[in-house]
C-alpha cells in the first residue's frame, strides 16, 4: 500500500546502491538485528511523512511507494530526480507538493532517527538545505533537508544521469547540523555492519 499524499514533508530513500566491499550484495537488504537496514530507517520516520523509495521495489511494514530512475544505475542524483517525480504525480494534480524533501541514503540504518531534526533545523533557518555532519566531515548531502523547490531548481540546471550529488547540490545554501558520528553510519564494509549491529542492540 503507498502512503497518504497529505503531508508537508516527503522523503526519497536511495536504495539502489551495493558494494563491492560487502561482495555487491544491496546494503539496504542486510539485517541489522531482526529487520533490513532499509525497515530499521523507514520505521523511524514520523508517520505522516510520505516516503518514496528508489529502487527495486520490495515489501514494506511501512506504507511506501517505489520507483526507479531511468536507465537504472544512473546514481543519486538521478534517484533524487526521479523520488520527486513520483512524489509529485502520486496523488494527483491538486494535492499540494510537500514544502520539504528529506534525502537519505537507504543504507544508513539510523538516518530515519535524526531525519526529523533536520526538518526542524530547515524550519527554523534561512537556508535551502540542512545536512548532517559528524566531526570534520563535510555535510552529508544524502542526509538532508532540502526545501523542495530549491531542490528542484538545482536538479533542473543539466542532466541527472550521472551527475555528482556536491556538483549538483553544492551550490545550495547549505547548514550543517552536528550529529553524532553513529547516526551518520552507513553499512558500506562488514564491519560498520556489525557496528550497526551492535548499537541496535544497546537501542533495544
Amino acid at each position: 500500500m503507498p502512503p497518504s499524499p497529505a503531508q508537508d514533508v516527503a522523503v526519497v530513500v536511495l536504495c539502489g546502491g551495493t558494494s563491492a566491499r560487502m561482495g555487491g550484495r544491496d546494503k539496504t537488504r542486510e539485517l541489522v538485528g531482526s529487520v533490513s537496514v532499509l525497515e530499521l530507517l523507514l520505521n523511524a520516520l514520523p508517520d505522516d511523512w510520505a516516503v518514496c523509495c528508489v529502487g527495486e521495489p520490495r515489501p514494506t511494514d511501512r506504507p511506501v511507494l517505489w520507483t526507479r530512475e531511468r536507465p537504472a544505475g544512473g546514481g543519486p542524483v538521478a534517484g533524487i530526480d526521479a523520488g520527486l517525480r513520483a512524489l509529485a504525480s502520486y496523488g494527483g494534480h491538486d494535492r499540494p507538493e510537500s514544502a520539504v524533501t528529506v534525502v537519505l541514503a537507504g543504507d544508513q540504518p539510523f538516518a530515519g532517527a535524526v531525519a526529523a531534526a533536520l526538518v526542524n533545523a530547515l524550519n527554523a533557518s534561512r537556508a535551502e538545505a540542512v545536512a548532517a555532519e559528524a566531526g570534520d566531515e563535510r555535510p552529508q548531502l544524502l542526509l538532508a533537508a532540502y526545501r523542495t523547490q530549491r531542490l528542484r531548481q538545482a536538479l533542473a540546471r543539466g542532466p541527472v544521469t550521472g551527475a555528482g550529488v556536491y556538483a549538483t547540490l553544492g551550490s545550495l545554501r547549505v547548514v550543517a547540523l552536528p550529529l553524532e558520528p553513529a547516526d551518520l553510519v552507513d553499512v558500506d564494509t562488514p564491519a560498520a555492519l556489525e557496528a550497526a549491529r551492535r548499537r541496535a542492540g544497546r537501542r533495544d
